[in-house]
């Protein structure tokens, strides 16, 4: 296991919200953790870069916690870690929603399984009982390795493309959610990735700086 999969695999204590700012809670794996530059994620990881980038009125909680998957069968589930129930502790005004890469793997995939979850979670989020807005984002591409032609981490971009990605959109047309689409911003882009899966510190920069363009922020 690398070094920021296991660091996210640690990372089990959430930050402590500051209700003096408005607050914006990330939901996600390894690729919202920041494992792709895990030396400096509390600097360069995308969702420390947006913060900064809103300025000192917001602040950006990261809850990714690294190999995590949607699915509540997969081998590490989201649920587990206890994020979700946190979220009535923070109250955030905006959630961002983006799992999906770890599911892709063979030994977690169910399509139906994974599609009903999602939407399960979904309307979860969406019906919290405090204003605030959810906003879905898809997984970016994931890359094969060079020299071997396989994606690292036994991940399969085809589930992700093919199946997690519509999926997404779906569900935000059904419930009138806003979608980001980080699969169309990375699919030409492996120099974003140090290991085809994880953004490196150019990757965690554009991924900032499209959120900000795309998050609507009153």
């Amino acid at each position: 296991m690398n070094l920021g999969l296991y660091l996210g695999r640690l990372f089990v204590h959430p930050e402590k919200a500051d209700f003096s700012r408005r607050r914006i809670a990330c939901i996600g794996d390894s690729i919202t953790f920041g494992a792709g530059v895990a030396a400096t994620r509390k600097t360069d990881a995308w969702t420390f870069i947006l913060q900064k980038r809103l300025g000192g009125s917001f602040q950006v909680l990261n809850y990714g916690v690294s190999g995590a998957t949607l699915q509540r069968e997969g081998d590490f589930p989201y649920r587990r870690i206890g994020f979700l129930k946190r979220l009535k502790k923070v109250q955030p005004e905006l959630i961002v929603l983006m799992l999906g890469t770890n599911d892709s793997k063979p030994y977690n995939w169910d399509e139906a399984r994974f599609a009903r979850e999602y939407e399960e979670l979904v309307q979860e989020l969406k019906d919290k009982p405090w204003p605030h807005r959810l906003v879905l984002m898809t997984p970016p591409r994931a890359f094969p390795e060079e020299k071997t032609g396989v994606v690292a981490f036994d991940i399969e971009n085809e589930p992700i493309r093919d199946v997690i990605r519509p999926l997404v959109f779906s569900l935000g047309q059904k419930y009138e959610l806003q979608v980001i689409d980080l699969y169309a911003l990375t699919e030409e882009h492996p120099e974003y990735f140090g290991d085809g899966v994880h953004p490196n510190g150019l990757g965690n920069r554009v991924l900032a700086e499209y959120l900000q363009e795309q998050i609507r922020l009153d």
